[in-house]
């Protein structure tokens, strides 16, 4: 049966839980290696973080933002403060005694991205801070391994545990993909959620190899529906209980990798935001990370209509 070119509507509300820091991004000709000295070259210093970028993304393509994140007591939380009025995304959660915290992106020429991490109030979480969100029956939530892992995230992953198995949960483990216990993924089974993991993600979870066999292997054992994102490969989603299938990517002349991740499960939310299947929302997770990857720095994606212009969604 084909499934027609759907419209583009997000009206399901998505609930960004994470970190919101600030970034200084540096280029630099490579990674130096111990006792060396690499001159680098300050590109800007921005508000990013995992959940703040999806969240930026999300505003662009015009869906409805929860704001999950805590936005602390300091420069980089004034910051924050500002960056979030500016999207129209207001405060629900504050720290008065910790400022959030910040990182340093180290670009290379072929845009592969390293980063320096200084942990702030976006690790801290208590079961009475996040039952001020509102969550409804239909609410979408998105998560983060930077919070999720460690003592600092044992309240989080216990709420994301408490909720309705029909409740669905888009998680990106991203770099601490390791520090998520398996009894906490093991939970989750038979869940509606969506574990999104990048290309190295995998080989560290799933096992080496070919990356869809492991990632399809790992959602068969754990009931789990796994999101490959394989750059200009495209992404594979891989349910364990059927065939993984393969959406394209776009090709695109890479300036940096920074947020390409964040772009994607930005897209992807979007698109179920709108009731679209998940073949057409992991196309649109697509097409926002190739925008946003031929573009320097997190906070390239674009508004629909001229990423539609640039992508347009097509029958699939």
């Amino acid at each position: 049966m084909t499934i027609p070119c759907p419209s583009y509507h997000p009206t399901k509300a998505i609930l960004t839980v994470g970190g919101a820091v600030g970034d200084v991004v540096l280029t630099l000709p490579e990674l130096p290696r111990s006792g060396a000295d690499v001159e680098a070259q300050q590109q800007e210093r921005l508000i990013g973080g995992c959940a703040f970028n999806v969240a930026r993304a999300l505003s662009q393509l015009n869906a409805p933002v929860i704001n999950g994140m805590p936005v602390g007591n300091g420069p980089w939380g004034a910051a924050i403060d500002e960056a979030m009025r500016e999207l129209g995304l207001p405060v629900l959660l504050r720290n008065e005694r910790r400022d959030n915290g910040w990182c340093v992106a180290m670009v290379e020429p072929s845009g592969e991205r390293s980063f320096i991490s200084i942990s702030g109030c976006e690790t801290e979480w208590s079961r009475a801070q996040l039952n001020k969100l509102p969550l409804g029956a239909d609410t979408l939530v998105y998560a983060n391994g930077y919070e999720l892992a460690g003592e600092g995230g044992q309240a989080l992953r216990a709420w994301l545990l408490a909720m309705p198995a029909e409740q669905v949960r888009v998680i990106d483990p991203g770099p601490r993909v390791m520090q998520l216990e398996p009894a906490f993924l093991a939970a989750l089974s038979d869940t509606e959620t969506l574990l999104t993991l990048n290309r190295d993600e995998i080989a560290l979870l799933c096992g080496g190899g070919d990356p869809v066999a492991a990632a399809q292997r790992f959602a068969k054992d754990y009931r789990l529906t796994l999101i490959c994102r394989l750059g200009q490969d495209g992404a594979w989603v891989c349910p364990g209980t059927e065939a993984p299938w393969h959406l394209p990517g776009y090709q695109v002349s890479v300036v940096d990798t920074i947020g390409a991740g964040d772009a994607h499960c930005a897209g992807l939310l979007a698109g179920l935001s709108s009731g679209w299947p998940l073949h057409y929302a992991v196309d649109l997770g697509n097409r926002l990370a190739a925008c946003v990857v031929a573009s320097a720095g997190p906070d390239a994606a674009t508004d629909w209509d001229s990423l539609n212009r640039r992508f347009p969604v097509a029958c699939i």
